[in-house]
């Protein structure tokens, strides 16, 4: 279980400075607060749209649900579901170079929601549909079955970790190129756990990889001639805070297997 002091640090860390720059949940405040805002805003002069950041990215959707995911005890089922299914948005939409990454992460989260779905009050949070699942016998001793909803928890948690630490490698302006982060991450979440053909098959793909500054373009859905200081900054600070998100659910996520 991670420690209450862990998840104090974090509470009060990259996730409230994404908060403060409005990609959080809250909206706007009510009564009078909102009525002497909204003559202010009257009072401002006008700005191209093209200069605001009102839409609501992928990127920013992913960080709010895993933001949920965790409460420090138990990790939710049903939200961990969703926010995994954005996710798989946002991958496909970093192009061809994730499409396989993406195609592995679709097929074990249907084995999780196929047994979810059948019995979503048995299944409220992960360590209880574990139980539920183990009850059924579907598994051989501690032998996972391929088909199970535990298999395909266990390899979306990999696919996460995976995907983190090539979030993580964009963060820095000078950091690796992609692929070689790519190719680093593969190893460190994923090879070990590959037979011998998904081991060529997987760091094939990664050939594909582009540069930075077109990751970054996608995942905050701007166009690479509109990537300037600013937008880079901004992407770089949600990529933190997902990072940041799921540190902690990740580390949880693994003890409940152990």
């Amino acid at each position: 279980m991670i420690a209450d002091r862990t998840l104090h640090s974090y509470s009060n860390g990259t996730l409230n400075e994404l908060e403060l720059d409005g990609y959080c949940d809250f909206g706007f405040p009510n009564g009078h607060v909102a009525f002497e805002f909204s003559k202010l805003a009257a009072t401002l002069p006008r700005v191209s749209s093209s200069k605001l950041d009102l839409r609501s990215s992928r990127l920013d959707e992913v960080i709010r649900a895993f933001a949920k995911v965790f409460d420090g005890r138990e990790i939710d089922m049903a939200k961990l579901l969703k926010a995994c299914r954005a996710h798989l948005e946002l991958m496909r939409s970093g192009g061809a170079a994730l499409c396989l990454v993406a195609k592995d992460l679709e097929n074990n989260l249907h084995k999780a929601e196929t047994l979810f779905k059948k019995s979503p009050k048995e299944c409220k949070t992960l360590e209880s549909l574990l139980k539920l699942e183990r009850k059924s016998d579907i598994h051989n001793g501690n032998i996972l079955q391929e088909s199970s909803a535990a298999m395909g928890l266990l390899w979306i948690r990999r696919s996460l970790a995976f995907q983190s630490h090539l979030y993580e490698s964009l963060i820095p302006s000078d950091g690796q190129h992609p692929k070689d982060a790519a190719y680093e991450a593969y190893n460190e979440h994923l090879s070990q756990y590959h037979g011998w053909m998904l081991r060529k098959i997987f760091p094939a793909s990664f050939s594909q990889m582009p540069h930075r500054a077109v990751f970054l373009s996608k995942f905050g859905e701007v166009e690479i001639e509109e990537l300037d200081y600013e937008q880079e900054s901004k992407i770089m600070k949600k990529l933190r805070a997902l990072t940041g998100t799921l540190e902690p659910l990740l580390t949880a996520w693994k003890d409940k297997f152990v």
